[in-house]
Formats: structure tokens, C-alpha cells, sequence
């Protein structure tokens, strides 16, 4: 399964997959390039270069700035930036487990996960994994 990778403490760590971001893709290109090709849009090329890099950085942020583990305790999602933070989901304390994808997100094989805590806590979301029907059976086998 590709998309994840096993750390020396013998979790399963899961990122978002860069075709999770094709829409991102499609706006950073109208934003950057609509101008440029045609000056009529009323938008001056400054203001799409800008909107464009701030697309860029929510890339960069939702890609590299979280990972998503499945642990001997339970499951997580690690939060790098701006400062780290950790929120985990005991195995005693999880709920149901929601494959949610769309149209395009089928047609490219990407997802989302939504894991439910039993206590009422928040609720914790995955985005962008590739193959989450997957990733949703490997939570459950793991399950104890």
C-alpha cells in the first residue's frame, strides 16, 4: 500500500497524498496563469501571483505540516506547525470509522477518513490518503 511507511517504533504512519490536492492544483494555475494569458479576466497579475503562493503554501502546509499514525494505543494525527501537537483516539475510546470521499476524490483514489470517539471528544479527521478504504480495513484489523 503506498502512502505509508513503518517507523522504527513499529507504527504505520500515513501522509497526504499529493493527488489529494489536484483542485488546489487547478485553482493555483487559474490564479497564476488567467491573468497573464488574458489581461480581460480583472485581475491584475500581481494579485493572482499573490493568491497563487498563498495556494502554494496551504499545499505545503496540509502535506508536510501532518501525519496520521496508527499505534499500539490507538490512532493520531500530528500536527507540526505552527507548534506540535498531537491528538490521539484510544483504541477503548474509538468509534466508528467513515470512509468520506467525493467525485473526484473517487476518480483520483484519494480520501478522507473520519474517526469518532465513544466519550464525545473531537472528532478526528484524516485528509487526503490514498486508498482510505484501506487504510479504514488495516484501523479495523488493528483494533483489539
Amino acid at each position: 500500500m503506498a502512502g505509508n511507511e513503518i517507523s522504527t517504533s513499529g507504527d504505520l504512519v500515513f501522509k497526504p497524498c499529493g493527488r489529494a490536492f489536484f483542485v488546489y492544483y487547478v485553482a493555483l494555475a487559474l490564479v497564476v496563469l488567467g491573468p497573464r494569458l488574458n489581461p480581460e479576466v480583472g485581475l491584475p497579475v500581481w494579485l493572482g501571483t499573490l493568491l497563487g503562493l498563498i495556494v502554494l503554501a496551504a499545499v505545503i502546509y496540509q502535506k508536510y505540516g501532518q501525519e496520521y499514525r496508527v499505534t499500539s494505543r490507538g490512532v493520531a494525527k500530528v500536527r507540526r506547525w505552527p507548534s506540535p501537537r498531537e491528538q490521539e483516539i484510544t483504541w477503548e475510546n474509538l468509534g466508528e470509522v467513515l470512509v468520506l470521499r467525493g467525485l473526484t476524490q473517487t476518480v483520483l483514489q484519494v480520501g478522507n477518513l473520519a474517526c469518532r470517539d465513544k466519550t464525545g471528544g473531537p472528532e478526528m479527521f484524516w485528509y487526503g490518503l490514498l486508498n482510505p478504504k484501506d487504510v479504514k480495513d488495516l484501523i479495523d484489523g488493528k483494533r483489539p
